[in-house]
């Protein structure tokens, strides 16, 4: 019964722009009521290894690279889990959200979600959020070309974990970062430079200077213009988020319990996975796929989740 109703869900997901409430959810459908949807978010279940085992596995290919990055979903229930006044970098001011902390993959044209964290404020902190997802990504056996990150996540900690797992990476540092015995700030005084060097904990990184930027990589092999190139693919992930929040409703649901929260949140990444590989087939965009699918009926059964499986 679980597995129809969250194939019903998902239809509603992929087929409606609706408000991301069961009561709107259910109205795509004449056989269900509200209370079948509620019931289907509160129950709880192993969302992370459903959403890779039947659904992102299936779409990643060889090498790629792995994204790390946070975002904020605004909103204005002050009893809904999670919730906090946190700073979002994309509204460039402090708001009442949820703050989650995903890791992708992509080959800079598909994008797969690996896993999400939700940040609490007094508990664990990002940087061990997402060490806990890099950990997953290594169990599930990924291989990546390189990690890509910003400079909230170049902790050294992080930075070492990567190269535990014999994978590189490529971020950003901070400008006080200490590089080679002195910060980077005082390392160049023009606005380019590269140089090879240490980081503190003995890390042996190629650091070079863009405008006001720090990029760095452990692949010492590669050129200047490969480390900018790279790191500009960090936007894939600013893309997946723009397509869950704007596509997707990912920061709509409004159900206060912790179980809610994470079966929505993770319902719109298989949501996702199922819009991608469709769109991927019919090779278009997600954005053109869902206003075909807009002027059609919302269906019981759907051909875009024939080969998937909803088993747990």
């Amino acid at each position: 019964m679980m597995e129809a109703l969250m194939t019903r869900y998902i239809i509603a997901l992929c087929y409606r722009a609706t408000k991301a409430n069961a009561v709107e959810r259910a109205e795509c459908f004449d056989d269900l009521s509200h209370d079948q949807f509620t019931r289907l978010l509160q129950t709880p279940r192993h969302w992370q290894t459903l959403l890779w085992r039947n659904f992102a596995s299936r779409a990643l290919g060889q090498g790629g690279w792995l994204e790390l990055d946070d975002t904020v979903l605004d909103k204005f229930g002050t009893q809904i889990f999670g919730v906090s006044w946190v700073y979002c970098s994309r509204l460039q001011r402090v708001v009442r959200g949820l703050n989650l902390v995903a890791l992708i993959w992509t080959d800079g044209h598909r994008r797969v979600p690996i896993g999400i964290k939700i940040w609490r404020k007094g508990k664990q902190s990002k940087v061990v959020l997402a060490a806990k997802l890099l950990r997953w990504a290594k169990q599930l056996g990924l291989q990546p070309d390189y990690v890509l990150m910003d400079s909230w996540y170049s902790a050294k900690a992080l930075l070492k974990q990567v190269r535990t797992y014999d994978w590189h990476f490529v971020t950003r540092l901070k400008k006080n970062r200490n590089f080679s015995g002195k910060p980077l700030k005082q390392h160049w005084p023009q606005r380019f430079g590269h140089a090879q060097g240490k980081l503190s904990g003995g890390l042996e990184v190629l650091v070079v200077k863009d405008g006001k930027r720090y990029l760095a990589t452990s692949d010492l092999n590669l050129s200047v213009v490969q480390v900018k190139a790279l790191y500009g693919q960090r936007q894939q992930i600013e893309e997946f988020f723009r397509l869950l929040r704007g596509q997707l409703r990912w920061h709509q649901c409004p159900a206060r319990s912790r179980a809610a929260q994470t079966a929505h949140l993770h319902l719109c990444l298989i949501a996702y996975c199922v819009l991608e590989a469709e769109a991927v087939r019919r090779q278009t965009t997600i954005y053109r796929l869902r206003r075909v699918l807009f002027r059609q009926e919302v269906p019981r059964q759907s051909p875009l989740l024939e080969a998937f499986s909803f088993a747990a």
